[in-house]
């Protein structure tokens, strides 16, 4: 049987293929596990607590991981479990210790990281399905968050089938910012856009990092124009923005 993934925020059900209950246990479900809270937050450095709990009839083997969420891969070092695997008898519970010592430098701000319980079969048992919650973590560094980007100079590749421009991009903040999907840039001419420009870059940059944003043109337009790029730094903070004068 494929297994079954959930996202922590309610109690998981999973009925197994298994020869009637008797007794105490008829009428109850084969896998039945839970996890509360479906997500935490708190402060660093800190611990929480997460309560599992095994309804079902069969024991059950619950692993542990953490995964990264949205590209933060130190903060999934960070956190620590304890214990990193654990076995439930039927109607029991238990408990996971979660623990978050962020390094000296450590940016400020939200960090997530998805913690994942996946359940397994003991040997010899009847149970023939996985089940598997996550329990979303968000850890708070303490700090002020600056977002500062820099956009330099332009130049220009005059290619067979196409223009690119490389501007180069600067992090002066002390937080990641997120680049891919996050820039924009269009052609201008006496206020008149011409064409807008497609943007490959890499997906972040790290505080104090450099990157070169590629724009490319494929289109028509020749001679002298004015080149727009813009970055978009989060919701609810005003983009930066650089007009470039170049000829095509």
């Amino acid at each position: 049987m494929r297994p079954a993934f959930a996202l922590a925020g309610f109690a998981a059900l999973v009925l197994a293929s298994a020869p009637s209950a008797e007794g105490a246990g008829a009428g109850r479900p084969r896998v039945a596990f839970s996890v509360s809270p479906a997500q935490l937050s708190f402060a660093t450095p800190g611990s929480r607590v997460l309560k599992l709990r095994n309804d079902g009839v069969e024991r059950i083997v619950v692993d542990v991981e953490r995964r990264t969420v949205g590209g933060q891969t130190a903060a999934k070092t960070w956190l620590q479990i304890r214990p990193p695997r654990l076995s439930l008898r039927s109607g029991e519970s238990a408990s996971l210790t979660l623990r978050a010592r962020p390094p000296r430098r450590a940016e400020p701000g939200h960090h997530r990281v998805l913690v994942l319980l996946t359940t397994r079969p003991l040997g010899g048992g009847r149970v023939n399905v996985q089940l598997r919650l996550g329990v979303r973590i968000r850890m708070v560094v303490p700090g002020h968050i600056v977002r500062h980007l820099t956009l330099g100079a332009l130049r220009v590749h005059r290619g067979h089938h196409a223009r690119f421009l490389f501007v180069l991009v600067t992090n002066r903040g002390n937080v990641t910012m997120q680049l891919r999907g996050h820039v924009t840039a269009s052609l201008v001419r006496r206020g008149q856009q011409l064409g807008r420009l497609s943007p490959r870059t890499r997906r972040s940059l790290l505080p104090g990092a450099r990157a070169v944003l590629v724009l490319r043109y494929r289109g028509h337009v020749r001679g002298r124009v004015t080149a727009i790029v813009r970055v978009r730094l989060g919701s609810g903070l005003r983009a930066i923005e650089r007009r470039y004068r170049l000829r095509l």
